[in-house]
């Protein structure tokens, strides 16, 4: 029988690219030990999470790319078709670790993307990619042509909507860090959930725009669902809102009623917290998203 190694993981996260973590390989009989590189007062810094993660390393998943759509000059959409096993099973927010060959080292490099796609759609997984990443993950996975083999694992990751019935849902996002966004509203859609729920959405400029048919198909089709997308770079002929998604928040008068989901960079995602805490008691579910190592 062959022996496999086991990888526990422990993960420093505040969104779906994981931030700091630690590797631990051990065999069947033998034991850890695990020491925390922080204070004792405060063992992870303010809106931080802890997660564990322990898995099989010995058989990763192989997936092959069965597409990728450019919806940008620079953002791509790419579709990862299950190969062994045949699907993946996942909640709707959670990510895959794509393993990155290391030059450097005998283990590859392991790189987190969340996915995009909804969780009934297990044998096909959706990532959005920024092909002016210099991140070695979007880089690796940019460079393959359709049919092209990949070793992924997982789900992994946290950020899960929470089924709050009583909540209204919003979701803020910028860039790519929509994707586990998308997944989750997706989800609700296809199972014809009643609650309310708004996109609030931050791009760059008109060029950067994508999904936008999507979206207006949603809010056509299904009344509970509204977005507003705004512009920090428009041209002068953009004739939707501008500025960050922050400045669209300010205009809320009140956010006891709402669950929030936050997705992008790290200083987004802070000042939002921030400013929904200020204005009331609102149930706060963040990622912070990027990929540039």
């Amino acid at each position: 029988m062959r022996k496999r190694r086991l990888m526990f993981c422990l993960c420093f996260s505040h969104g779906s690219q994981i931030s700091h973590y630690l590797y631990m390989f051990f065999s069947p009989g033998h034991s850890i030990r695990l020491v925390f590189p922080f204070r004792r007062k405060k063992l992870l810094p303010d809106g931080w999470r802890f997660s564990t993660f322990l898995f099989m390393t010995a058989r990763p998943f192989r997936a092959k790319v069965q597409q990728i759509r450019p919806l940008t000059p620079d953002i791509r959409e790419m579709t990862l078709e299950m190969v062994e096993p045949s699907s993946l099973a996942f909640q709707a927010g959670q990510s895959i670790a794509v393993a990155v060959p290391d030059d450097t080292s005998r283990s590859p490099l392991l790189r987190y993307f969340s996915l995009a796609s909804s969780p009934h759609s297990s044998k096909y997984l959706t990532l959005l990619l920024n092909s002016q990443d210099r991140g070695k993950g979007s880089t690796f996975l940019l460079g393959h042509d359709i049919g092209g083999e990949v070793q992924i694992s997982g789900p992994y990751g946290s950020f899960l909507l929470k089924h709050e019935l009583d909540k209204e849902l919003l979701f803020v996002g910028t860039g790519t860090g929509v994707a586990p966004l998308w997944s989750m509203m997706a989800t609700l859609i296809e199972e014809s959930s009643s609650q309310r729920m708004k996109l609030i959405w931050g791009l760059r400029g008109e060029v950067d725009c994508y999904y936008l048919q999507e979206l207006e198909a949603w809010a056509t089709q299904h009344q509970n669902f509204s977005y507003v997308l705004t512009l920090s770079k428009p041209s002068a002929a953009w004739a939707g809102k501008r500025g960050r998604v922050t400045d669209l928040l300010q205009d809320l008068s009140t956010v006891d009623h709402l669950a929030a989901y936050v997705c992008g960079n790290r200083t987004m995602v802070k000042e939002v917290a921030d400013l929904l805490r200020e204005k009331g008691d609102c149930a706060i579910y963040r990622e912070r998203h990027s990929e540039t190592l």
